[in-house]
């Protein structure tokens, strides 16, 4: 049995060797207005806060490394020869609980159940992580790494594709056309490991949930040049799907206040990714409910107005979106500010219409 994996920082993993780097960068961060603000925990409270007020950020320099003899399991962790982790953007690889999900691949490992991938062809490249099913974090932590693969010089490779990706193809398909990119998709599905002769492997451009990278408006700068010209109102009250999580219990009533409002109610899982950027292009004002959706406001031109209902969580991500690209940014919240738990993400809101009305003026 092999032991557990052990999480490094990429330039700490032996065997790597940097191909391309992007030195470090900073962007200037400004703290949200806050609207229902009522906590319940103090130190959750005093935890945001202290990020609230913080003058910048400083973002990590970003590499493009080649790793020999790497292990990829399930497409989106990479290892190096020796079986030491690469780092993440995503801290769901560090919880306890994903041991036993490391462990069995490991396992599987050992008896030689894995595939080879053929050494002959483009490079093969690795730039998935964890939660490549959704939206925001496959346009904020995964896509943006395409970036450094085209700065570099690539421009035909081979993309290792998990499973869970599946649903976002047209998206990175989309992505690796804006950046001038040649790529086949090559899947992994659930449980496979993959040993790679020769692994291209792109470093994190983010920490969810407190820090972006300036590689991410390179990569809508390209992606708004390969979509539709902006299109449409500039008033956007974002929805959610009527399935979703973190459903909306009045959402006919504050969608029907919106719309009095000037807002136009849009539901853009309804639309294909290049007419989500063309729609967000032309916005200057957008309000919605937490959720993947509102990431598109990376389409957004720099000045623009987020608000987001938030029903307790306080979740920093697209605050520290907004700060990244530049839009003022506004939270208003639906219920107390707790601890936070993984339940949060299922708990339906239900908006006041006092906030409501507040934050539609």
């Amino acid at each position: 049995m092999l032991p557990p994996i052990p999480l490094a920082r990429y330039a700490t993993v032996p065997g790597g060797q940097m191909l391309h780097i992007r030195p470090p960068t900073r962007y200037a961060s400004l703290p949200p207005a806050l609207t229902g603000f009522r906590p319940t925990d103090a130190a959750r409270a005093s935890e945001m806060l202290r990020l609230f007020a913080r003058p910048h950020v400083d973002c990590p320099a970003e590499a493009v490394m080649l790793y020999r003899n790497a292990l990829v399991l399930d497409g989106k962790q990479v290892l190096g020869a020796d079986g030491t982790g690469v780092a993440e953007s995503f801290p769901l690889l560090l919880q306890p609980h994903h041991a036993g999900w490391q462990q069995t691949h490991l396992d599987r490992v050992a008896r030689g159940d894995l595939a080879h991938v053929d050494p002959a062809g483009p490079p093969v490249v690795a730039i998935f992580g964890e939660c490549a099913f959704n939206y925001g974090h496959m346009l904020v932590e995964m896509l943006p790494r395409l970036v450094l693969l085209a700065e570099m010089g690539l421009r035909e490779l081979r993309l290792l594709f998990p499973a869970e990706a599946e649903p976002l193809r047209a998206m990175v398909s989309f992505a690796l056309h804006a950046m001038g990119l040649t790529g086949t998709l090559l899947p992994c599905p659930a449980g496979t490991a993959l040993r790679v002769a020769a692994l291209h492997w792109v470093s994190p451009v983010a920490l969810h949930e407190h820090r972006k990278s300036p590689t991410l408006l390179r990569l809508m700068e390209h992606l708004r040049a390969a979509a539709p010209p902006p299109d449409g109102p500039a008033r956007l009250y974002i929805a959610r799907p009527a399935a979703a999580r973190r459903k909306v219990v009045n959402a006919a009533a504050v969608e029907q206040a919106a719309v009095a409002a000037g807002y136009a109610v849009v539901e853009p899982s309804r639309l294909d990714f290049p007419t989500q950027l063309a729609l967000f292009a032309g916005a200057r004002q957008i309000l919605g409910p937490m959720g993947a959706a509102l990431t598109s406001l990376a389409a957004m031109a720099p000045g623009g107005t987020v608000a987001m209902l938030d029903d307790g969580a306080c979740d920093p991500f697209f605050w520290d979106l907004a700060c990244l690209c530049e839009q003022r940014f506004r939270c208003g919240f639906t219920g107390d500010v707790a601890a936070y738990d993984m339940a949060m993400l299922d708990r339906p809101m239900t908006v006041p219409p006092a906030l409501l009305a507040e934050l539609l003026a």
